[in-house]
């Protein structure tokens, strides 16, 4: 009788599951996931492991998302040769993009939240931020006032932010986390329509880098309950 599907020769599909070492409270879900906007890098170097780094790191959780998407691409040049019906791949570089998708509420949103870090004044506006410590920015265009920013085309969104992805299991184990630096808003949409019940807001990334982080280190998180 087999144990367990370890080889092709130990699979039991009556019996067992493909992978035995998975249990119930292993599985991760929505609400076992948080995703805070913070600085627009960590202090470690380009294709690091954040360790003590993101110890100092400290980021602003983002509630209300309805949506959170990530791809990833790698560009591929694929090169045929006259006499074989084989070919070779050239790897080049890797893209990514970030989607979100957020509920509309009377408080920061989610241009706001993004920029989180960021406060400057502009033609009677006053932009402040929601972290500290924050960077001040010459504003030659206002992006809104407050809570509410939503001129993409203001010198506020075309500086970088930072975002952060943690992963917990319904046990409460932490299972993984990384870090997007040199976050850019490419595009922001809202969509109202006369029987809809609320008011969705999304936003479309690119990122530069993509950086694991070490779970066992600790990170300051404000707006959450202890």
């Amino acid at each position: 009788m087999a144990t367990g599907n370890t080889s092709f020769s130990g699979w039991d599909f009556s019996n067992y599951h493909v992978q035995s070492e998975m249990t119930g409270g292993q599985f991760i879900n929505a609400e076992s996931t948080l995703i805070a906007a913070g600085p627009k890098s960590l202090s470690n170097g380009p294709g690091a492991l954040a360790t003590d780094a993101l110890s100092n790191t400290t980021v602003y959780p983002i509630g209300l998302l309805e949506t959170f998407g990530i791809q990833q691409s790698r560009q591929l040049q694929r090169v045929f040769e006259i006499g074989s019906s084989r070919s070779y791949f050239i790897p080049g570089r890797t893209i990514g993009s970030v989607n979100i998708g957020r509920t509309f509420y009377h408080g920061p949103n989610l241009l706001k939240v993004l920029y989180a870090g960021y406060s400057g004044k502009a033609a009677g506006s006053d932009v402040t931020k929601l972290l500290d410590p924050g960077t001040q920015v010459t504003l030659h265009r206002t992006p809104g006032s407050q809570d509410f920013l939503i001129d993409l085309a203001s010198d506020l969104f075309a500086q970088p932010f930072g975002m952060a992805v943690y992963f917990k299991d319904a046990n409460h184990d932490t299972y993984g986390a990384f870090y997007l630096e040199s976050c850019y808003v490419q595009g922001h949409q809202m969509t109202v329509s006369s029987g809809s019940v609320l008011i969705m807001e999304g936003a479309s990334l690119q990122y530069d880098i993509l950086v694991p982080i070490n779970v066992a280190s600790t990170t300051g998180v404000v707006g959450t309950a202890p």
